[in-house]
């Protein structure tokens, strides 16, 4: 190779790597919604983003998320919310415009943009809170014992919260929301490259690190007539859901990232026997949960690129009543 073209080669690559950190700063600032990431801590077990306004842009997600109408009255959950939008103004379904969630340990720590009648809010939450504290020159409003609820506004259309026993985590978010510096949960994705598997028009992204949650749970979780557990996941690294909402349908991935590719094809083979299993499940019974995740499932294709496992399907109109 001649020294031109070996300069050439190396100046390309220098121009690449600048275009991609480019490009990974351009969606950490401004008003992406992957900016949300900057304010969350790092080292989380799983991180979730939400664009509601797009979700809700398909029909059938709207209905499914609007107020809820036939609630078993033990639950007293459907007056609590009718009190809590009568007394704040705020309905999830309009206020809550992008929401950010990181799962650390047994808390989770949460940011959102939001479209409030700030004076009423706050005078909502100065009733009801059961204790309030300054933190980084905010107000923290408290809510619940056991395992309560912290909430701030710093901005007009910024939350920030944290649910669980640890109070450092409130603290350490409004520190990260306004000073801007150190690690975070946006520096630990862009490091491990996990944002190149982010699409700027997802409605929902979740990133979930299975190895860490393997390590603290030895039980196993049931999902419908499957138990999942350390066994069926072990040699999975990463998971990625990424869910596109369109008009008409819903647009799903899953990406199972593995530690090899032998534990990437061992998965892909399981996910294609599960499927057979549930492509044999009679779709007569509308209201039984087999029933359902047939229907729901049914499309879905699976294949394996290296040591990873993909698995893509669509829900349209017809598959999204089956929720209803």
């Amino acid at each position: 190779m001649s020294r031109r073209r070996a300069w050439s080669l190396a100046l390309a690559g220098v121009l690449l790597a600048a275009a991609a950190l480019g490009i990974v700063r351009w969606r950490l600032s401004g008003p992406s919604k992957l900016a949300l990431l900057r304010i969350l801590p790092p080292a989380a077990d799983l991180y979730a983003l939400a664009d509601l306004e797009s979700l809700q842009r398909n029909p059938a997600v709207r209905r499914l998320l609007s107020d809820p109408t036939e609630i078993p009255a033990e639950l007293s959950f459907e007056e609590d919310y009718r009190r809590f939008v009568e007394g704040s103004g705020f309905r999830y379904q309009d206020g809550l415009r992008q929401l950010a969630v990181a799962k650390v340990g047994s808390n989770w720590v949460g940011t959102a943009r939001i479209a409030v009648d700030r004076a009423r809010i706050l005078q909502y939450l100065e009733d009801e809170s059961s204790e309030k504290t300054e933190v980084q020159g905010q107000t923290v409003f408290v809510f619940g014992q056991v395992r309560p609820l912290r909430l701030a506004l710093p901005e007009r259309d910024l939350a920030i919260f944290t649910i669980g026993e640890d109070n450092t985590l409130i603290t350490k978010s409004l520190q990260q929301h306004s000073e801007g510096s150190g690690d975070s949960a946006a520096s630990e994705l862009a490091q491990a490259g996990d944002l190149t598997r982010f699409s700027q028009g997802a409605a929902l992204w979740i990133v979930v690190r299975t190895e860490r949650l393997l390590n603290q749970s030895v039980t196993e979780q049931e999902a419908g007539p499957f138990r999942i557990g350390g066994p069926l996941l072990r040699g999975s690294q990463t998971l990625y859901l990424t869910v596109q909402s369109r008009l008409t349908q819903l647009e799903f991935q899953v990406e199972n990232r593995c530690v090899d590719e032998a534990s990437a094809e061992r998965f892909a083979r399981m996910a294609q026997s599960l499927l057979v299993l549930l492509r044999a499940v009679p779709l007569e019974e509308p209201d039984a949960v087999q029933g359902k995740l047939a229907a729901l499932l049914r499309d879905i294709a699976v294949q394996r690129v290296e040591e990873s496992v993909l698995l893509q399907w669509q829900w349209d109109a017809e598959t999204l009543r089956v929720l209803e």
